[in-house]
């Protein structure tokens, strides 16, 4: 039905335009006279409209009446904005007297108030003026006859009315909300954080040193970051019986100290130990912006007990020297792989190994078959064999038996894929591998990477003895650890003298040796499922030293998987890192051999660890996130449509009856 009302559709069309010639005025062209013209203009054209509509809701009465009266409420509403903002412009700031501060909060407020009052003015208008429709409504119609508003429904207008100042005013608080969060601008970062708390390794490190520590700590007097590092130390030092001694030094104020050991910013940790020409130092620098010195991957923070765990190696004691045999196709020396079978075994590198070997200080260098058929170089604290695919020459094994009858330390992984001899070293450690690859099918107990059969040569076991070597591994949490296509090693009698054998690390009992290579256990091949042997340390008899005292005889780690120690591609769609399976692994075998297995023990890194999923889990999650949610929102809408029907029928059941 038409709706007629006392005042044309076209009135509220001329209030509208009004508006817009006083933005155009006063936000568009700025100073001049246009902007004079324009504003001018437009406050004639609002308050004109608004006298206008005082004339038509004077001049009506009933529906008619009170529909006007809104109207023109509304509209003096949309005046009474128009002189706040007033108030807010040059003009008006000049004729409040106000002070340069108070003036700046004022008009912020002001503005905010303007808004907010236009906003819920002018929504209401526009709601109801698309409620009426513009037929029958093209000429003023004034009467005071109560008869004359049966074709004006009052309560659908201002149901809308109501809606519109609703819409209105949620505008308004969303606009208010805005300005606040621009004028209160606070970044809070609630990602997982904290400073790593002193490991085992690192406590272990301090106590065994017959002096104490001295940390210098060059910072701003008051730093939030230097409140972070100076716990840590603290703990450190509570954790070693004070055996840290802190102190805090401003670099401009000691210069000479600074300039002693080279501190030219802010920010800086200085490790001394010893005193005069035995004195030894490392620095350490960290941000002192606390929110890049505790960013994960650049900031310090988090990592702070492994940084300091690494810099105390370097302190406590000389360099060592580690050499890694090269020249027989070794995953450490690719190039040395003959063509021939170069398909048939996987490239692998070894750059997080060798940079974990940096960090226990030890220098990484190359044992070649020039080196080795004479002899091991002396100064050698461990040689390590990493898979060769060229037998050795019987020289170098005797070089290699030689040393350790000296007293040596030799690390061998080993791969069923490689060369699996180690020559006279069999007979003298009293182990050699065994043919046949490592294989799981339960499923607990192999890492589902591929999603087919091959998978289960990614073998999972939790079964770690309590030798220094694997102290990390038999302590942690999860107990855990990958053997990618590895092999098993098998007992032989030794030669006498017998070494002491410790068998370190075994396979899960749902393990078997693959020995068909169709990855599928089969008893009648003779495959058989027991816990099999994957790593082993051997320590030999006793020996006399030039004063013919008894020091230890020679140390020996075999493991039957050189992948243990082998470059790991970790990527989950947004980054992509290079990572090694068993870092404490290397570290506490490294220590263990090189006679430091009181040092052994965790180095702390509270770095967010990623979340781990296999193509399969990742294929779930996308369809649980992409059809599962959809389909859950779905089923709760119906569930609450059928809610709302059915106590609409109840409810006219009830009145029926």
């Amino acid at each position: 039905m038409a709706m007629r009302t006392a005042s044309p559709w076209w009135l509220s069309l001329v209030f509208g335009i009004g508006l817009l010639f006083i933005l155009l005025g006063e936000r568009v062209f700025g100073d001049g006279g246009l902007r004079a013209a324009l504003t001018m203009v437009g406050v004639i054209l609002v308050v004109g409209v608004t006298g206008v509509r005082a004339w038509t809701t004077m001049g009506t009465s009933g529906s008619r009446k009170k529909v006007e009266r809104a109207l023109l409420f509304y509209h003096l509403a949309t005046v009474a904005s128009l002189v706040v903002y007033t108030l807010t412009t040059e003009w008006g700031l000049s004729k409040l007297s106000m002070s340069e501060i108070a003036s700046a909060h004022f008009k912020g407020a002001a503005t905010v108030l303007f808004v907010v009052i236009l906003i819920a003015s002018v929504v209401p208008v526009l709601m109801i003026e698309f409620s009426l429709g513009t037929a029958l409504r093209e000429e003023f119609e004034i009467s005071s006859n109560d008869g004359d508003d049966g074709g004006v429904e009052l309560y659908r207008v201002r149901d809308v009315g109501w809606s519109g100042l609703s819409i209105a005013l949620a505008t308004a608080f969303l606009m208010v909300t805005c300005n606040v969060a621009s004028e209160r601008n606070i970044q809070r970062d609630v990602s997982y954080f904290k400073t790593s708390a002193p490991g085992t390794s690192t406590i272990n490190i301090v106590k065994a040193q017959q002096e104490p520590l001295k940390v210098l700590l060059f910072f701003p007097a008051v730093n939030e970051v230097k409140e972070q590092v100076k716990q840590y130390f603290e703990a450190l030092a509570a954790a070693t019986g004070q055996k840290v001694i802190i102190e805090e030094h401003d670099r401009y104020s000691d210069a000479t100290l600074a300039g002693k050991y080279k501190v030219t910013k802010d920010g800086v940790i200085v490790l001394v130990k010893g005193k005069d020409d035995a004195e030894k130092s490392q620095t350490l620098e960290i941000d002192t912006d606390i929110e890049k010195a505790r960013k994960q991957g650049t900031g310090k923070l988090r990592n702070l007990d492994r940084e300091i765990n690494t810099l105390l190696m370097k302190v406590v004691r000389d360099k060592r020297k580690a050499y890694v045999m090269t020249g027989h196709g070794e995953i450490n020396d690719p190039d040395s792989v003959p063509p021939d079978i170069k398909g048939k075994i996987p490239d692998r590198r070894t750059t997080v190994f060798k940079k974990r070997l940096g960090e226990l200080n030890y220098e990484v260098k190359d044992l070649g078959l020039m080196d080795l058929t004479s002899d091991v170089p002396d100064d050698a604290t461990v040689v390590i064999i990493l898979a060769p695919t060229v037998p050795l020459q019987e020289a170098e094994w005797n070089s290699l038996a030689r040393y350790l009858d000296r007293g040596g330390r030799v690390m061998i992984a080993m791969d069923p894929k490689a060369q699996m001899s180690m020559g006279p070293l069999e007979q003298k450690l009293g182990v050699r591998m065994a043919p046949g690859d490592i294989t799981d099918d339960d499923p607990k107990h192999f890492l589902p990477t591929r999603g087919g059969p091959a998978d289960r040569r990614w073998a999972i076991t939790s079964q770690f003895s309590a030798h220094a070597s694997t102290t990390q591994l038999s302590r942690s949490v999860d107990k855990g650890l990958v053997l990618i296509d590895a092999g098993a090693l098998e007992e032989v009698t030794p030669t006498a003298p017998a070494p002491t054998k410790t068998i370190t690390i075994r396979t899960m009992d749902t393990s078997w040796l693959d020995l068909n290579e169709n990855f599928t256990f089969d008893a009648v091949a003779g495959e058989k499922r027991q816990r099999y042997n994957i790593a082993a340390a051997f320590e030999g008899p006793k020996l006399k030293d030039k004063d013919g005292k008894d020091k230890d005889g020679y140390r020996a780690l075999v493991f039957s998987d050189v992948d243990l120690f082998a470059d790991l591609i970790y990527s989950n769609g947004m980054m992509r890192q290079v990572i090694m399976i068993s870092g404490p692994l290397l570290e506490d075998s490294v220590r263990w051999l090189g006679g430091e297995e009181n040092f052994t023990g965790e180095a702390v890194s509270e770095d967010d660890k990623p979340i781990k999923h296999t193509k399969d889990q990742q294929a779930k999650w996308f369809a649980l996130i992409i059809i599962g949610a959809p389909i859950l929102v779905l089923t709760i809408g119906l569930l609450g449509t059928w809610a709302r029907r059915r106590r609409s029928l109840g409810k006219k059941s009830e009145v029926m009856s």
